[in-house]
This record gives structure tokens, sequence and C-alpha cells, in this order.
């Protein structure tokens, strides 16, 4: 039976700690968190990766204490420091060469909702990671950017009208406080250049507005969202449709982008292949919320 992943219960979180400048950003996200969700319990988890380095340090350790227990001190004197919320919390360490498939593993093992990582920008590596990750979980992945603010009222949530999408509307729903709430849904098309040679464009753009701003009352009214929803279409013209997205939503200050982990369909969906890896390595200053 699949787990209710609804933001508006009870909510067990795993945040993934690296012993690098990210953790302290993290810690004081999730202590924001915990007083706008229902957190019921955190697990602070660092993996060490096996290694001849690893293996050098153990040679040299005295017989009482291991590579183990210096990262557990060194991650329990960082959330003394920076993590002030009120859920409790476990810390678990771990020892394996991948790291996704370990926390895939705790995700399950503890019955977590949200797992919490730092955005994978060129202080952190590659983020293959989060890319990973997104294939493997059925949880929802939360990436947080150094520069993340600790607010959840404005929210941006690309569409592509599939029932998949509408999973973003339901958790945008749920998160922060409903005072001055605002969420906007964002659909990124495009009009191929070759055909402006042969029509009026002024007209084949209105003709387009109109055509989606239907479309989406349908799909608003069938997925029973607000309507309070503000809906913004784009052509993205030469750009990609990552572009348009970051675009939108540094313009617009958004706190957080919320996206369907899936599409509608495997040939056209807006969140498969490129675009969802692009999205997931992408140096915001907002977080980004995977929705399954």
């Amino acid at each position: 039976m699949t787990k209710n992943k609804s933001l508006d219960n009870e909510l067990n979180l795993i945040v993934a700690l690296d012993l690098t400048r990210m953790d302290p950003i993290l810690l004081k996200y999730v202590s924001y968190l915990s007083n706008v969700w229902k957190v019921k319990h955190l697990y602070f988890t660092h993996n060490i990766k096996q290694s001849k380095l690893y293996n050098l340090y153990e040679d040299f350790l005295k017989d009482d204490i291991t590579v183990e227990d210096i990262v557990e001190r060194e991650l329990e004197r960082s959330i003394k420091e920076n993590y002030n919320g009120n859920a409790p919390h476990t810390v678990v360490i771990t020892s394996d060469n991948y790291t996704e498939s370990i926390i895939a593993d705790l995700a399950k093992e503890y019955d977590i909702d949200v797992v919490v990582m730092g955005n994978k920008d060129e202080l952190q590596g590659t983020g293959a990671i989060p890319q990973k990750l997104v294939r493997m979980l059925n949880r929802h992945l939360l990436l947080v950017p150094e520069d993340a603010r600790h607010s959840l009222q404005k929210m941006l949530v690309p569409v592509d009208f599939s029932s998949n999408s509408a999973k973003a509307f339901s958790a945008a729903k749920s998160l922060g406080s409903d005072d001055n709430k605002e969420i906007q849904a964002l659909h990124v098309y495009n009009i191929p250049s070759f055909y402006f040679p042969y029509i009026d464009t002024q007209k084949a753009k209105d003709k387009t507005s109109a055509h989606l701003h239907a479309r989406f009352d349908q799909y608003r009214k069938k997925h029973r969202l607000p309507r309070d929803i503000d809906f913004i279409h784009i052509d993205r013209e030469e750009h990609s449709v990552v572009e348009i997205i970051e675009r939108e939503a540094e313009k617009g200050n958004f706190d957080i982008i919320l996206m369907s982990a899936r599409g509608g369909n495997n040939i056209t969906s807006l969140f498969i292949g490129s675009i969802t890896n692009d999205l997931l390595l992408m140096n915001r200053t907002m977080p980004l919320l995977v929705v399954k």
C-alpha cells in the first residue's frame, strides 16, 4: 500500500549532512520547517564513503575511538549550535560507497516523508546524488540552497496539465501559513518560429493565451485547485524550459519551486530527462521541492 505523503500529516524527515559549510544552513532551515510543518521526527544522517584515505585515518586512531565516533561528535556539535527546532532528532551514521542507496534504504526503514539535502552547487559536487534519488525515492525531495529564505509564502508551480503535476499543487496548499499565501502556476510553451512568416503572430499568441487559460480553468476544476491560483503562460521562444522557470522564479522573488517528479507522458512531459536534471542542478536562490 502506498504511503500517504501529504504535507498536512505529521512528518518524518531525513536531513543529509556532509560536514561542510552547508550543514549550518540546512540545520537552520530545518529549524524553520519544524515550526511551520508538523514534524514528528528528524533523522540527521551522514554517510562515510569507504576509501583508502578512510582506512589510513583508522590506522592512526586510538584503540578506543573510530572514524564514526569522530563524525558523530562533529555532527552533534553542529546540531547543538545550529538546530533550534522543537522536533526530536536522531543522528544516523552510515558507511557505504553509495550515499544515494543508503538514503533510499533509510527512507524506507524510518518511514520518511521528505528527504532534505543541500543544493548541489560548485561547493558540494556534481548533483548526481539528487538526480539518482529522484528516481529511487518514493518520497518528496527538498533541495535547499545557501541563500534560502525562511519563508514559504510565495510558491511557483510549473504545470503541464497532467495529473502528476497536480500533486505539486496539493503539496503547495499544505506548505506554510494560509495567511497571504501566493501560489502561481507557470506553463511554458512554444510556437515554432517557422510558422511566423505564414501566420499573424499576435493573433496566434492571443488565441494560444485564450486556449491555455480555458485549459487551466478546466484543469483547476478537475483537480479541485484553489480559485486564487494565479496562472501565467510564457512562450519560451529561443530559451529552454528550465531557463524560463528559473527566470520567472527569480523575477517573482519566489520562496520555493514545487514540481512533480513525473509529468503527463513519456514524450512531451515537462518533467522528464534533461529538464528534471537541469532543474536539480541549477544554483537557484530558492529551495526546490520535487513532489512524489
